[in-house]
């Protein structure tokens, strides 16, 4: 509110202060000046006859009319020679700068004296204050009226909506640009609020213009720095790996005469120069080049194509001028305005020495290939022999077994028959000697009755015996051939572990039999049976140490699709892990020297997958025993020869 009363009211006193300023020059002019100029020059005029004739009386008389005017503050006439002739001054000392007017006074055109006027503008000065004074009261009267009146109007009409417009320019400062100027006034606040609202709104837009720039640009800066760092680290990359590649490079500028850049730890070490005496310069000053005309061509090729490859060349290393030859590959790739030689230089002399020597070893090659060749057929034969005995060693081992395991079977029912034969024939004698003395009837039915007991007992060893025998003949017949016939699983086992009591006895392990009934095959009973064999000999040998009565079964059942599963199985010590993929493998055996050829497995595996057409598997953890697996078809695949060797069951 001051600064407006104060815009208001400044503006008028400036104003008045000019008018009275100049009403004051004027009035001086008119009030004081005219009237001075008029009094001198009357009294120049009126006083020449008094100076002339030295009447002091009528020039006071003249000098007092002058001075009754309350302006002039004193009147002084000198003579001719400056003496005063009469002076006349007002009792008011003037504090304003007094107007002066000074005349010649003359005489019959002689000088006879001088007049002096001095005016003061004081009394009209002191007017016009009063008369400023008058109208600054005036003035602030009126300002004190329109104040009272214009205030509320000028508050509600200009200054309220100024102090709007006020806050809503410092907000749109700070940049809250969400909310908008709302002005209903059509004025030219109204006007003004309107332009503010557009200058938000393009400023809102401005801002999310420059904050999506500026995004980008943040954007553009952060790709642009992982370019910058991307391009540093390959950079660095690219100078450790051409540092630390182990074949020699170096890099040189192909303008103006391909001077080298550059050369890695590889190509010092190759040419035994150092690095700075080598940049700068090129491979003519070095002298690793043993033929000038080489590196020339070299460059004619590099010039006339962009690249080199195989280039072979002699080359000589550092000053001790070692040659040795080298293949060169290069290229010239185009780096901004300049031409950039990228060359590797490989030793090769090595590898060129090896050559001369293969191709004079080529001369001998087919000499000394047939030569080799003849030692490896030899050696082949040899090792097909050994392996063929071994097989027909282990075959007789195994068929010497069952001839003692048979022998001793048949020991008990055959001695128990000559027991009881023996017995038969003493009772005879007895019975002979008896009836030259008198037969009784009772001597009679005791004889018969101790022979008819006799006769049991015999029949019963021999029928057994007979068994054994019958049971031997099978299996030692299907054992040495590969007759093809149909037999009963649950039989031919149980036969087969007959011949093998001895062993099992022998061992003070358990073997059981657990086969499905009525499971019959059309196969190979002899190789069957010696997979069994095998399978039991092994798991007695290999699955029970430490352990004093173990267990080994022999199951079988069929499966949903007709085939056998036959599985042999212990709760021995089980196979190492380690073991488990070279059990089948030949020669492969834990016990060398203690009863192990390494040949079982690897027989049970052959039969399996050639004779039998079936497969076998292993499965084992240590401490939980071995199985193995069989899967065999019930009707084997006719093999092309079905009465080939023992020996042929092994291959």
């Amino acid at each position: 509110m001051l600064g407006a009363a104060l815009g208001i009211l400044l503006p008028a006193l400036f104003l008045a202060y000019f008018q009275v300023t100049s009403k004051l020059e004027t009035e001086v002019k008119l009030r004081v000046e005219a009237p001075m100029r008029q009094y001198a020059e009357v009294l120049s005029r009126g006083m020449a006859v008094a100076v002339w004739n030295l009447d002091r009386g009528v020039a006071s008389e003249l000098v007092d009319a002058v001075m009754r005017n309350p302006d002039v503050v004193s009147v002084t006439v000198t003579d001719e020679f400056r003496d005063v002739f009469v002076r006349k001054h007002s009792e008011a000392v003037p504090t304003v700068p007094t107007l002066t007017d000074q005349r010649d006074i003359s005489y019959n055109g002689a000088r006879v004296g001088r007049l002096t006027v001095e005016m003061s503008p004081e009394r009209i000065e002191r007017e016009m204050r009063q008369d400023l004074m008058r109208f600054m009261l005036a003035l602030l009267v009126q300002m004190a009226l329109a104040f009272l009146f214009i205030w509320p109007l000028f508050n509600r009409r200009v200054l309220k909506p100024l102090l709007q417009l006020r806050e809503d320019a410092s907000r749109l400062a700070r940049g809250e640009l969400d909310q908008p100027l709302a002005w209903q006034r059509q004025d030219e606040m109204g006007e003004l609020a309107h332009a503010l609202d557009t200058m938000r709104t393009d400023l809102a837009a401005l801002m999310s213009e420059r904050a999506q720039k500026t995004a980008a640009l943040q954007t553009e800066l952060a790709e642009r720095k992982r370019t910058e760092e991307a391009l540093r680290v390959s950079q660095t990359k690219f100078a450790a790996i051409f540092d630390a590649s182990p074949i020699a490079m170096s890099v040189s500028m192909v303008d103006p005469d391909v001077l080298t850049v550059d050369v890695n730890s590889a190509w010092v070490r190759v040419f035994g120069l150092d690095r700075t005496a080598v940049i700068g310069s090129n491979g003519a000053h070095t002298g690793i080049w043993r033929d000038v005309a080489s590196r020339q061509e070299a460059l004619r090729i590099l010039k006339a194509t962009g690249e080199l490859e195989g280039f072979k060349s002699w080359m000589q290393r550092g000053q001790s001028r070692d040659p040795m030859l080298c293949e060169l590959s290069g290229r010239v790739v185009q780096l901004g305005t300049d031409r950039v030689l990228i060359m590797a230089f490989d030793d090769i002399t090595a590898k060129h020495r090896y050559e001369e020597n293969i191709l004079q070893l080529n001369a001998t090659l087919e000499h000394r290939v047939e030569e080799r060749t003849q030692e490896l057929s030899a050696t082949l034969t040899q090792l097909t022999v050994a392996q063929a005995e071994l097989v027909r060693a282990e075959k007789m081992s195994a068929l010497g077994s069952l001839v003692a395991g048979i022998a001793h079977e048949l020991n008990t029912p055959i001695g128990n028959s000559l027991t009881v034969a023996s017995t038969l024939q003493d009772h005879a004698n007895a019975f002979s000697s008896s009836m030259a003395q008198g037969l009784t009837r009772s001597r009679l039915e005791e004889f018969v009755g101790n022979t008819r007991q006799g006769a049991g007992i015999l029949m019963r060893g021999l029928q057994h015996a007979a068994e054994l025998v019958s049971s031997f003949k099978q299996v030692a017949v299907d054992q040495t051939s590969l007759n093809r016939r149909t037999f009963d699983l649950h039989a031919t086992v149980s036969e087969i572990l007959l011949t093998l009591g001895p062993t099992i006895r022998k061992s003070n392990h358990r073997v059981l039999c657990d086969i499905a009934p009525d499971i019959v095959m059309d196969s190979y009973p002899g190789p069957l049976g010696q997979v069994i064999t095998n399978l039991i000999n092994n798991a007695l040998l290999h699955a029970f140490d430490g352990v004093d009565q173990g267990c080994v079964q022999v199951a079988a059942s069929l499966t949903p699709d007709g085939a056998v599963r036959l599985q042999v199985s212990d709760n021995g010590v089980g196979i190492p892990s380690a073991h488990l993929p070279r059990v089948f493998d030949p020669f492969f055996t834990t016990k060398l020297g203690q009863g192990g050829s390494g040949l079982g497995l690897n027989i049970v595996y052959n039969l399996v997958t050639r004779s039998l057409g079936g497969t076998v598997h292993v499965a084992s953890n240590p401490g939980e025993g071995a199985t193995f697996s069989l899967l065999l078809p019930r009707h084997a695949p006719v093999l092309a020869m079905e009465s080939v060797e023992p020996e042929a069951l092994a291959t």
